[in-house]
């Protein structure tokens, strides 16, 4: 947990990022892919998280990902043994539960570019 903490602290938690695609890799795996713009639009890094036995989610369709509010970045909770991901901020797995677009799973990994 202490390597996703880091992560959402480097990226202010992705605060105005972009989610630009969640892919359905097999039946309990989700690959999720966040991008992070500069003040034109560019994009400046992308990072790849990947969700492992997938126990639920809620999940939008990619074309309208662009259009989901970031402005409270996003949540990567551990509760249980269980990785929460939610839009928005929130600090328990209650949060996820409630938010637009979630993702619950065992494993987690994570691939900076």
């Amino acid at each position: 947990m202490q390597e996703i903490n880091t992560l959402l602290e480097k990226y202010d938690n992705f605060k105005d990022a972009q989610i630009r695609s969640i892919q359905q890799l097999s039946e309990t795996s989700k690959l999720l892919t966040l991008v992070v713009q500069d003040d034109d639009g560019e994009d400046l890094n992308t990072v790849k998280i990947e969700f492992s036995n997938v126990s639920a989610s809620r999940i939008l369709e990619n074309s309208v990902l662009s259009y989901l509010d970031m402005m409270s970045g996003i949540s990567i909770i551990k509760e249980n043994n269980l990785y929460g991901f939610a839009v928005g901020s929130g600090t328990a797995m209650l949060h996820v539960h409630n938010a637009p677009l979630y993702i619950i799973s065992s494993d987690i990994s994570v691939e900076e570019k």
